[in-house]
């Protein structure tokens, strides 16, 4: 009886690690880096802000990069300015918020206090107090990421 036990929970453990296998396959992996939806989650705007703020607070720049910043924007960047080298982004990245470490402070502060304004596929946040920046993040597929701009969209003339 021990042993159908013991069997049982090696069965459960096999099925939990083969989902946790299904949530990191290559279809979320960028350079390298597989998602981790449980410790950094990203299902809303809030949730991928916090997840922010938890990888520079881990120095897991890497994950920042790879899995909550803009895919669009971060591939744009390794390729025009890296030669496709990540890890020369991942770096970069790293000295600036360890020489900037009001950023992540100020991160917090619009994650805690500021003004979301959320819809479909975009969201901002705002502080009563800080008039030239805002928080911006954009929803591709079920996950929220990061977007690297700190004022609105400049509106489309039309013509």
């Amino acid at each position: 009886m021990r042993n159908r036990s013991l069997l049982a929970i090696g069965m459960a453990v096999a099925v939990g690690t083969s989902a946790l296998a299904i949530q990191d396959n290559d279809a979320t992996r960028r350079y390298g880096t597989p998602a981790n939806l449980r410790l950094y989650p990203q299902a809303t705007p809030k949730e991928a802000l916090a997840s922010v703020l938890a990888t520079i607070d881990n120095k897991r720049i890497d994950y920042l990069l790879a899995q909550l910043t803009d895919p669009a924007f971060v591939d744009k960047r390794v390729k025009s300015l890296y030669g496709g080298d990540f890890a020369e982004l991942v770096h970069e990245t790293a000295a600036k918020l360890a020489n900037e470490p009001g950023t992540a402070k100020e991160l917090g502060r619009f994650l805690k206090e500021g003004e979301w304004e959320v819809n479909d596929t975009s969201a901002s946040a705002r502080l009563k107090d800080v008039k030239d920046r805002q928080v911006f993040l954009r929803k591709v597929d079920n996950r929220w990421y990061l977007e690297n701009r700190q004022k609105p969209a400049a509106a489309k003339s039309e013509g």
